[in-house]
């Protein structure tokens, strides 16, 4: 069994996750590193954040070995019970003391793990499950409308918490694997169109503040109705393709007033970090200034300015990514983004590759994990998406994530050396 696996091993899977490992690793240690000259007005402790990340990689490896050699049909035999545990633990995080304004976390002794980004691959695996059954065809209203119920318990306990840039990652993987089923055009449209209302009418509500019109969500509408027209056979979907996306461009509005001042400040920085470059646009700005002094060549290894300084937030966690580009530069980007490509391409190709349907639906749903939270974490480095928390696998410090992303890793290496299996 060993020898067949490594023979059908996934190089350019393993090889582009070890390295991107060791480039966390690396600028982890940067952002802890102050020179002696600058110790006493900036204090930093970022070796501790490098020390434990070190820690939590070669737990992430030891994982990505169990979940390669592992017979992949437990991952499915075992998706239902992962799905109610950690459920579970999503509703128990709820009762824990907030930290840092949200409820995350839950704590044993020094040892914290966050459910929801256990909940991620619990709920690509019992996705990949129920809709891998021959009889369940999404394009059947009750099968699309148990899938989206699966994804939506563990999507409204997370936004409870609140986490919504986790939460975001969950409708995106439910529509990767709905997609990759064989929903419909209609439906297709049906599904994704709410969304793209939603954020239509948050740009269009802050720009209709500063006395604009809102043109493009006009445009947007009139594009649904004519869709809804093009389905006029279909009564029910058309009628919900107009009332979903009305409904969608009026309650907007609304929710955003509910929203707490934190969030609402979050929303206006993205779309405007001019307006409060000192406030909530302060970690877009810097983002920004830290990537383009980067040039083209960077600044050398430990020698980034923004960083040494302190003036890039969260450096290790959430924008470490921005560290890296005004080290290493254009060319260390370059390096990171070709990395995750050849991952995202590597695991897409794999899903037409395998022979079981279950591991090919998973496949999908992991590579659009990857996918998802590189384009979301690198654009708002540089004001390209909002500012929502949501980690660069295994560049940015945190446990959790990182034995996830180096469990999916293992997963995805699983599948490939067993492609041929029904």
């Amino acid at each position: 069994m060993g020898e067949r696996n490594f023979r059908n091993l996934e190089w350019m899977i393993l090889i582009p996750a070890l390295l991107l490992i060791l480039m966390g690793l690396v600028n982890l240690y940067s952002v802890g590193h102050v020179p002696s000259e600058l110790q006493e007005t900036f204090r930093s402790d970022g070796h501790s954040f490098f020390i434990r990340q070190l820690v939590w990689s070669v737990a992430g490896l030891v994982l990505m070995l169990f979940a390669f050699f592992i017979p992949f049909r437990y991952f499915e035999g075992t998706a239902v019970i992962s799905y109610c545990v950690l459920l579970v633990l999503l509703l128990v995080v709820l009762f824990f003391e907030p930290l840092k304004g949200s409820s995350r976390w839950i704590g044993f002794g020094p040892f914290r793990f966050q459910p929801s980004e256990l909940m991620k691959i619990a709920l690509i695996f019992i996705l990949a499950r129920y809709l891998s059954e021959k009889k369940n065809d999404p394009n059947r209203p009750k099968v699309l409308a148990l899938a989206a119920a699966v994804m939506a318990l563990p999507f409204l306990l997370i936004l409870k918490q609140p986490d919504l840039g986790t939460a975001l990652v969950f409708p995106v993987i439910l529509f990767c694997l709905l997609f990759w089923r064989g929903l419909n055009e209609g439906l297709l449209i049906l599904f994704v169109s709410p969304i793209v209302s939603a954020f239509l009418t948050i740009y269009c509500e802050s720009a209709f503040k500063r006395g604009s019109y809102p043109y493009p969500l006009l445009i947007f509408f009139v594009v649904i109705l004519y869709l809804a027209y093009r389905q006029r056979d279909q009564i029910l979907r058309s009628a919900l393709l107009v009332l979903s996306n009305l409904g969608i461009m009026l309650l907007i509005p609304v929710l955003i007033d509910l929203l707490k001042p934190y969030q609402q400040k979050r929303i206006l920085a993205f779309l405007r970090p001019e307006s409060d470059i000192l406030g909530m646009g302060w970690q877009v700005f810097q983002s920004k200034v830290a990537i383009g002094s980067g040039g083209f060549f960077g600044k050398g290894f430990l020698h980034g300015t923004q960083k040494m300084y302190a003036f890039i937030p969260e450096r290790h966690s959430d924008f470490a990514f921005s560290v890296l580009s005004e080290e290493l530069g254009f060319v260390g980007s370059f390096v990171v983004l070709l990395l995750f490509t050849a991952i995202i391409i590597r695991g897409f190709n794999l899903a037409t590759k395998v022979k079981n349907r279950f591991a090919s639906l998973a496949t999908i749903g992991i590579s659009s994990y990857f996918a998802f939270h590189l384009i979301i974490n690198i654009g708002m480095t540089i004001g390209l998406a909002p500012v929502t928390g949501l980690p660069l696998p295994f560049l940015s410090y945190g446990g959790s994530s990182m034995l996830v992303s180096c469990f999916m890793i293992g997963v995805l290496l699983n599948f490939g050396s067993n492609f041929y299996e029904y």
